[in-house]
């Protein structure tokens, strides 16, 4: 089955989707299971939650966490963690929680997590194709995820219904969260989809911006 494994909801301030309606839209775009990581929240997918069975998709309960270094996902987690803490404490509360800690988009400028990090740190998994980032620099961080042997997903980073699903893992079917993070860790997912031209990662930098100083320069 597809997995878009980076999603936003309308619980992230810079997404525009309702949570249950993501889930019925990629039900209904064939997807077996889906991520919802709002940014430091699990509004999002809590609010999702209770819809997921009767739609019929897999929900992979998470966060987006804003680490003083650059984003961290959080997936099979039960509380929400803190903004602000150092990589290595971020990834230290995810674990605590029997969490998987992924370095999403890490070589993306402003809020990757870099190299350094994802080599320093007790990453699970390495997010290698992101809708929202440069094809060039998502290859750059599958070389760092086969370089550490790590495992790889791969998600839209959607905050715009035409976005979702735009990259994805292919993986085997499986009825529950637990089941889906052992085949994760066992490398049997597969990342497809596509991220950004240069040209497109250039126009999308201008729209991150735009959406930056509407916050009141406030940072996600």
């Amino acid at each position: 089955m597809k997995a878009d494994m980076h999603m936003h909801s309308t619980a992230s301030p810079d997404a525009h989707v309702d949570p249950v309606k993501i889930l019925r839209m990629m039900k209904a775009k064939g997807f077996g299971a889906v991520a919802i990581l709002d940014h430091n929240t699990m509004k999002g997918t809590t609010a999702a939650s209770g819809s997921a069975k009767e739609i019929g998709i897999l929900l992979i309960r998470g966060m987006e966490v804003s680490s003083e270094a650059g984003h961290i996902g959080a997936l099979s987690i039960q509380e929400e963690i803190p903004k602000g803490l150092s990589a290595g404490e971020t990834v230290d509360r995810i674990h605590s929680q029997g969490g998987l800690a992924v370095a999403l988009h890490p070589y993306r400028m402003n809020t990757g997590i870099g190299e350094k990090n994802v080599k320093s740190c007790k990453f699970d998994a390495v997010e290698v194709v992101n809708g929202f980032t440069s094809d060039r620099r998502n290859s750059r961080a599958l070389e760092l995820a086969n370089s550490l042997g790590l495992p790889c997903t791969a998600g839209s980073d959607a905050h715009f219904e035409t976005e979702m699903g735009m990259a994805f893992v292919e993986i085997d079917d499986c009825s529950d969260q637990d089941e889906f993070m052992r085949l994760l860790i066992a490398k049997k997912s597969v990342p497809g989809g596509h991220g950004l031209s240069d040209l497109g990662a250039i126009k999308g930098s201008f729209v991150l911006t735009w959406e930056w100083m509407a916050r009141g320069f406030g940072r996600l």
